[in-house]
C-alpha cells in the first residue's frame, strides 16, 4: 500500500515539476470539499487501527502463545482383573494410556475463546500497553543515538541492535504478561530484576543482529539485482524488450524467494528461541495461561542447583517440536492472508470514496497527471 501511494505521489510531483519547466502546460483545476477530506481521513484512521489490531492479536499475541505452548499429556491407568485359577487370588492388570490434549493455539477461534474466558473481550489486547511503551522507548533511544553518528544504514542497524539489547527486560515483561494469567501488579512491577539482564542481553543481542543483518543483506541484494529503478517507476518496464522484462521478473521473484527463505529459516527461529528464553524466566508465582513446561524437558536447571535458571538459545529452538513449528507457520500464513484481504478492502473503499468525492474531476485529474508525467 505504501509503495502504491509513493508511486502516485511521485507521479504527481513529476507532473508539477514538468509544469514548472513548461508553464504553458494546462493544469486541470479541481476542488475537494471539506467533508471529503474528513471522510478519507477517518477511513485511513479506522483501517489503520483495525490493521494494527489484527497484527497485534493474531500475529504478536497468538504467535507468542504458540511459541511457548506445550500441550499437556494426561496419564490414564486402566486396571482390570485377569483370569486366574480359583485356588489362587486373581491378579490385576494395568494398562497405561497417554492422552495428549489438543493445543489451544491450534485454531484462532479456540485461542480467542480461551483468552476471553480468562480476561474478557479486551484480553485479545493483553500487554498492548507494554509493547507500546517498549516501542516508544526503542524509537526514542534510536532517535537520540542517530544524532550522534553518520546517517548510514550500517550505523542505523548498529543502533537498533544496541537499543533492543538495552530494553531486553522491558520486552521480556511483555512476553511474561502475554503468556501468564492476569495479575494485580502494574507492568513496571513485573519487570524482571536487574540480575536478569545478563541472562536476556545475549539472546536479545543475537536476535537483533540477525534481524538487522538479514535486512541489510536483502537491501543490498535488491540493489544489486537492479530492481530499484523499476519499483520507483513501473512505466520503465514498458520500455524493455520481452526478454529483458522476463529477466527483471525472474530477478524479482528470485529476490522474494531469498527473502522468504531467510525469514523462515533464520529470522523466525531466532525470534522463537528468544521468546522461549524469556518464557523460561517467568516467575514461579505467575501461572501460565496455556500449557507450558517450565523445565523445557529438563533443560532448565534452577540457579539454586547450580544452573543458569534459563534455557539456552539453541536448546530453546530444539525443544520447540515440529507440531509447534507447523502451528506457528500456519498462524503467520493466516495473518498474511487476513492482512492481504483487508488491504484489498481498504483500496476498494478508498477508491470508491475518492470517486464519490471528486466525481468527473477524477477522470480529468488522472488524465492530466498521466500526460504530464510522460
Amino acid at each position: 500500500m505504501a509503495s502504491v501511494m509513493h508511486h502516485l505521489v511521485s507521479r504527481g510531483l513529476e507532473a508539477v515539476q514538468q509544469h514548472q519547466d513548461n508553464p504553458d502546460q494546462t493544469i486541470v483545476p479541481f476542488k475537494v470539499p471539506i467533508w471529503g477530506f474528513v471522510l478519507v481521513g477517518l477511513t485511513i484512521v479506522l483501517f489503520t487501527t483495525v490493521s494494527l489490531g489484527i497484527r497485534y492479536t493474531y500475529a504478536e499475541l497468538i504467535g507468542t502463545l504458540t511459541m511457548v505452548e506445550d500441550p499437556s499429556t494426561t496419564i490414564i491407568i486402566r486396571t482390570s482383573e485377569a483370569d486366574a485359577p480359583l485356588e489362587k487370588e486373581p491378579f490385576l492388570e494395568q494398562e497405561v494410556l497417554l492422552v495428549k490434549s489438543k493445543p489451544i493455539t491450534a485454531k484462532f477461534r479456540t485461542t480467542i475463546a480461551h483468552l476471553r474466558a480468562h480476561g474478557g473481550f479486551l484480553s485479545r489486547f493483553r500487554g498492548a500497553h507494554v509493547l507500546a511503551a517498549y516501542s516508544l522507548a526503542y524509537h526514542v533511544l534510536c532517535w537520540f543515538y542517530f544524532r550522534l553518528v553518520p546517517d548510514t544504514l550500517v550505523y542505523r542497524a548498529i543502533i537498533a541492535v544496541v537499543a533492543s539489547t538495552l530494553l531486553c527486560r522491558i520486552h521480556a515483561t511483555w512476553t511474561h504478561i502475554v503468556i501468564s494469567e492476569a495479575s494485580a501488579k502494574r507492568f513496571y512491577q513485573r519487570v524482571p530484576p536487574r540480575t536478569s539482564f545478563r541472562k536476556l542481553a545475549g539472546p536479545s543481542f543475537l536476535n537483533a543482529v540477525v534481524e538487522q543483518y538479514i535486512s541489510l543483506g536483502l537491501i543490498e541484494l535488491f540493489k544489486n539485482c537492479g530492481l530499484q529503478p523499476y519499483v520507483a517507476d513501473l512505466s520503465k518496464l514498458g520500455a524493455l524488450s520481452n526478454t529483458e522484462r522476463l529477466n527483471v521478473w525472474f530477478q524479482f521473484f528470485g529476490f522474494l524467494t531469498v527473502a522468504f527463505l531467510s525469514v523462515v529459516f533464520i529470522v523466525i527461529p531466532t525470534h522463537v528461541a528468544l521468546t522461549r528464553v524469556q518464557a523460561s524466566l517467568l516467575p514461579d508465582e505467575d501461572e501460565a495461561i496455556v500449557p507450558f513446561d517450565r523445565t523445557f524437558n529438563g533443560k532448565v536447571v534452577p540457579e539454586i542447583l547450580g544452573g543458569s535458571g534459563r534455557i539456552g538459545m539453541i536448546a530453546a529452538w530444539k525443544s520447540f517440536d515440529w507440531n509447534g513449528r507447523v502451528r506457528l507457520f500456519k498462524v503467520y500464513a493466516k495473518v498474511a492472508a487476513m492482512q492481504g484481504a483487508f488491504y484489498m478492502l481498504f483500496i476498494i473503499v478508498l477508491a470508491a470514496e475518492i470517486r464519490i468525492i471528486l466525481g468527473d474531476q477524477l477522470d480529468k485529474l488522472v488524465m492530466a497527471v498521466t500526460q504530464g508525467a510522460r
